[in-house]
């Protein structure tokens, strides 16, 4: 299983509710009021009119897992994985990356400057929202890719994520040519557009690996994270 593509999104296909560009305004825990509601509503209206989804994403196949060193993939390169990754029966590991494009944080610094603070907030958030659905759409066409053939996908991670440092950043677009789709690092490890996300993905024999083909929250040990969607779940 070995696949290089760029996808390209309708923007309109990132259905996202205005109670999600709300949780990433204020928390899980925020309630939108009737004025709130009405105005995250305009502001998922606009950032779908802004933004330019696509992603790209490349599946190379592993050798093997070494304890120490984490899976040596056929390029010869060694990817270190989180410990709840490790998975005797991996195929393969997809690289991802998903961007907006620079348009919606353009014109979310434009409203910063001009004092507009809350729809600026908004319009951030709303673009948070669709990139996660983005993120999601591109983790679901790689799971359905594999289950053609019998296999299976697990829970993304990824730099940032839980305890994979940021600085593996490098190591992730070394397997993957993301300037095809704009993005880019800067100096410090960060994509740029910021509206860009990035993660591993394993591909895998082991039918258990579809039960954790859910969302990224449930492997974080973050427990008190004001973002959080669903509890974490222990292995």
């Amino acid at each position: 299983m070995i696949e290089t593509d760029t996808i390209s999104v309708d923007a309109d296909q990132l259905t996202v509710s205005a109670k999600e560009v709300g949780r990433y305004a204020g928390g899980s825990h925020y309630k939108l009021d009737a004025r709130m509601k009405s105005l995250a509503t305009s502001m998922l209206e606009t950032a779908s009119v802004l933004i330019k989804p696509v992603y790209t994403y490349v599946v190379h196949s592993s050798e093997f897992i070494n304890p120490q060193k984490g899976i040596r993939l056929k390029t010869g390169s060694y990817i270190e994985i989180p410990e709840e990754e490790n998975d005797p029966q991996i195929v393969s590991l997809a690289a991802v990356v998903c961007t907006l494009g620079s348009a919606l944080e353009k014109e979310t610094h434009r409203l910063m400057n001009n004092g507009d603070l809350l729809t600026a907030m908004l319009l951030d958030a709303a673009g948070v929202a669709k990139l996660e659905m983005l993120a999601y759409m591109a983790r679901i066409y790689i799971k359905n890719m594999a289950a053609e053939i019998g296999l299976f996908t697990g829970c993304p991670f990824g730099p940032g994520y839980n305890n994979m440092p940021l600085d593996s950043q490098t190591i992730l677009f070394d397997h993957l040519d993301a300037e095809r789709i704009g993005v880019r690092l800067n100096d410090s490890g960060v994509m740029l557009p910021m509206k860009s996300i990035s993660f591993w993905l394993r591909v895998t024999r082991d039918p258990k690996a579809a039960e954790d083909h859910g969302y990224k929250c449930q492997k974080c040990e973050m427990q008190n994270c004001l973002y959080r969607k669903v509890p974490y779940k222990r292995q």
